[in-house]
């Protein structure tokens, strides 16, 4: 996991040498803490571009960007190419390998292949390479759009990078937030206007032309199976394969010449992936929240019991609800650096919860920087089917569900002045996707599921690991199986895909019964008392509001009126059964408030110093 970004113009440069120079290094600091190791920078009149590594492959050699053995054409990559070693088989020509690092294979694939070289990469990456001869820059994003990329175009000039904060910092970069995209939340958002995420499975060329139209090298409808009349294998011999490409993807994920740890919540997908990861990594460090909903839902225990019966080494970290907000000092600053941190103007608990545990896990262990999630496991194997929240009654009465739900928008609130928008509340809205052609119900969710990874999951689960300097890892979003689930006939859909049947089998080969077969759960939500929830989130109100007042109640224009925030905070205290949704509604309001103010600002305030910080959590006692 790294961070690189740059700009490039093929007519003229706008800015003389010295003031590109200032930009690079703006944007390398935006990226610091993504790539805390290394940093290079490269600028010979028409691209400029930097650089910042996370050593994990390759320690001593692995300096990025790595130029071809003429000196023509390189390559930067931001995450891992799993397979490299095997795909140095593929080489159609012999070639000269300057370091052992995954990503010199991408540089000698595309040589030979071009962009045909991306359908053969197992792995999570955002791809530049830059092409002296053809004065050509490729940009390219993993199929599933794990890795961030954004672009930019103004006028003759492609600006580009990583992180939304790194783009911004360019001087011509646009900077005026795109309220709209929270309404009605597409993958290729940034919520600013004029600047856009490259979609996942799609790459762009920019070159003299100064054509820009990103193209689609993979997609999930081209594995959808619809024929109900032919004939497939068994259900059996599904869950042999996808369970044969599990055990090979976990293995995969545990490439890497530093310590490794998982987050380990006691549901069955990350247990399962430390039940398989333990085998080849006995040291896997497992995190785990320790809080009274987690406690209450039976997590806490069940994740306690997984790492004991796998003989790893356990870290129950306290969420002390009563203690956490003091504890940490948790001020108008770190809200604010929540905000730049996340390139979002929203705020979610999960998301602090998810920082924090990164912070503890690197304050415990320094030399950690990989950490495997189990994200992306309920998205395609039917895991929202049956949830403890809301249980369906069988597949067919999921299939209902899906066949009568409508769109939500994010912050969905009624009748509400136009000044402060239908966008408070903080519930997450699934983008719209329509069923594929002659697909069943459940590919259309399956699309939609790939937008909604990109817009939300992914997207935070990328920027709270890697504002620790942490590359998160996901085994379950390996393409193979998600293509595999895509190619399940509808006739074996409702016993594979019901409950996520298929991980359960999969898991029970490598976990007791009862730890296979633990119900669906949200992160924290599955606590029938959410109190606890209620009482850190108004904590944490309590504890900014006045500072944020003072700060930004003269911006002009406001944002939102004064007065009616100050009525929210007031109801937000009134421990009714709606004051829960006020307070989302508030803190929402502010973080976009903070949003505006930073993009005006262009990075002056660049809110790194608490990163560095040690974690103040403790291990909780009673758990260990």
């Amino acid at each position: 996991m790294c961070g690189f970004a740059g700009f490039v113009n093929f007519h003229h440069q706008t800015l003389p040498r010295p003031e590109r120079s200032h930009v690079l290094n703006a944007m390398g600091e935006q990226l610091a803490r993504r790539g805390p190791d290394d940093e290079q920078c490269f600028d010979d009149g028409t691209l400029s571009f930097v650089f910042r590594r996370l050593a994990i492959v390759d320690l001593p050699g692995g300096q990025q960007p790595i130029w071809n053995e003429a000196g023509t054409l390189f390559v930067a990559v931001n995450g891992e190419i799993y397979n490299h070693w095997e795909l140095r088989s593929h080489l159609r020509e012999p070639h000269t390998f300057r370091t052992r690092s995954d990503a010199e294979i991408v540089l000698h694939l595309y040589e030979e292949r071009g962009a045909d070289a991306l359908n053969l990469l197992n792995g999570m990456f955002a791809i530049a390479l830059w092409d002296t001869t053809k004065q050509q820059l490729f940009l390219a994003r993993d199929r599933l759009g794990i890795k961030p990329l954004y672009y930019s175009q103004v006028g003759s000039q492609l600006i580009f990078g990583s992180e939304l904060k790194a783009l911004l910092v360019h001087p011509a970069c646009p900077n005026r937030p795109n309220w709209w995209d929270l309404k009605t939340p597409i993958p290729q958002s940034s919520y600013v206007q004029g600047i856009h995420l490259l979609a996942a499975g799609h790459y762009l060329l920019y070159d003299q032309s100064e054509a820009l139209k990103p193209i689609n090298y993979w997609s999930l409808e081209q594995h959808f199976v619809t024929d109900d009349r032919a004939v497939y294998a068994s259900p059996d011999d599904y869950v042999a394969q996808y369970g044969e490409l599990f055990a090979d993807s976990v293995q995969k994920r545990l490439m890497s010449d530093v310590p490794m740890g998982i987050f380990l919540s006691g549901g069955v997908d990350s247990s399962a992936i430390a039940a398989v990861a333990a085998k080849l990594n006995p040291d896997l460090k497992c995190f785990t929240v320790i809080e009274p909903c987690t406690i209450a839902a039976g997590d806490a225990i069940a994740a306690q019991q997984v790492a004991n019966h796998l003989q790893l080494p356990f870290h129950p970290v306290l969420f002390d609800h009563h203690q956490l907000i003091p504890q940490l000092d948790f001020s108008l600053a770190q809200f604010e650096y929540f905000v730049w941190m996340m390139d979002s103007p929203r705020f979610d608990l999960e998301w602090f919860f998810k920082h924090e545990l990164h912070r503890y896990a690197k304050t415990v262990y320094p030399e950690l920087k990989v950490m495997l999630l189990g994200q992306g496991a309920d998205e395609f194997a039917g895991g929202y089917s049956n949830p403890v929240q809301s249980p369906a009654t069988d597949w067919q009465g999921y299939l209902n569900d899906l066949q009568h739900s409508t769109l939500t928008p994010f912050f969905a609130e009624r009748n509400v002045p136009e000044s402060w928008l239908p966008w408070l509340e903080g519930r997450v809205a699934l983008p719209v996707s329509p069923r594929p052609l002659n697909g069943t119900l459940f590919h259309g969710e399956m699309l939609r599921r790939i937008m909604h990874l990109q817009s939300h999951n992914l997207w935070h689960e990328d920027r709270t690991s890697s504002s620790q300097g942490i590359e998160a890892r996901v085994p379950f979003l390996d393409h193979r199986l998600v293509e595999l689930l895509a190619s399940i006939p509808p006739q074996y859909q409702a016993e594979l895909l019901w409950d996520k049947a298929i991980i359960r089998r999969v898991a029970q080969q490598c976990l007791p019964e009862p730890f296979a077969r633990r119900s669906k759960s949200g992160f924290f939500y599955a606590a029938t008392d959410l109190s606890s929830i209620h009482q850190l989130m108004y904590q944490l109100l309590v504890q900014i509001f006045p500072e944020f007042c003072d700060h930004y109640f003269d911006m002009a224009p406001p944002l939102f009126a004064p007065t009616r925030l100050v009525e929210l905070f007031h109801q937000a205290g009134s421990a009714n059964e709606t004051s829960i949704n006020v307070t989302k509604k508030l803190l929402n309001c502010m973080a976009m408030t903070i949003f505006a103010a930073l993009c005006q600002k262009r990075g002056q305030d660049h809110f790194i110093g608490y990163l560095t910080t040690p974690s103040l959590l403790q291990m909780d006692g009673s758990f260990c």
